[in-house]
């Protein structure tokens, strides 16, 4: 699986692209920048299969119209998240550019549990990991050691908790639940530089003080 990170808009969202020796490929968070985006799937010559969204920040949201325009597939959210992602600027981020909704495409409701999903040939686990958002997600490739993590765990930090929804107790538990994975376990987070478990164990404050250390 061949992983490509493209920073995104005004605050450098990761939008994550997954792809695999058929050409498929998954778009995680496409917050911004739909054309850059659409010019690396040109570029590879890939094919969008799916759009799984770790959560419903603008951010991490606003390009899905276009690029969705011009690679048509799934798309999937957490329900808590998309009651409000595209048409409540008040539960959201006010700052930032809110999406047309008559350009939005059918997002549908999934992970109300955890477990195994997968997207052709894509299979992954999904974590519900609420307190940045309430519905915040991460997408956990265990043969690959690898979590696509949202804004919940950042490399030395973690997601902000003062936007409406969040909770800082919340937030603690789904890090505690993070702690329980593989300490190799690659994180590639919603802003900033990839991080391993392990790494944040031993050094990210939050992560030491919601485990009690």
């Amino acid at each position: 699986m061949d992983i490509k990170i493209i920073p995104t808009g005004m605050i450098q969202t990761n939008c994550v692209i997954l792809s695999n020796d058929q050409k498929q490929a998954l778009i995680i968070d496409p917050g911004a920048d739909a054309d850059e985006i659409q010019a690396f799937i040109l570029k590879k010559g890939l094919t969008v299969i799916g759009y799984p969204f770790t959560h419903g920040h603008y951010d991490h949201i606003c390009a899905i119209g276009d690029i969705h325009a011009a690679c048509p597939a799934p798309c999937w959210m957490h329900p808590l998240d998309l009651a409000w992602a595209f048409t409540s600027r008040n539960q959201n981020l006010p700052w930032y550019r809110q999406p047309d909704p008559a350009t939005v495409p059918d997002i549908q409701k999934a992970w109300e549990k955890d477990g195994p999903f997968s997207i052709g040939p894509f299979e992954f686990e999904t974590l519900f990991l609420p307190g940045h958002s309430p519905g915040s997600v991460a997408f956990y490739f265990p043969k690959e050691h690898l979590l696509i993590g949202g804004d919940v765990l950042f490399k030395g930090s973690v997601g902000r908790t003062d936007l409406p929804g969040g909770d800082t107790a919340t937030l603690f538990r789904s890090l505690r639940r993070l702690a329980k994975l593989p300490p190799q376990t690659r994180v590639l987070s919603g802003h900033g530089p990839e991080t391993t478990i392990g790494d944040e164990l031993r050094s990210n404050p939050y992560m030491r003080q919601a485990l009690g250390a």
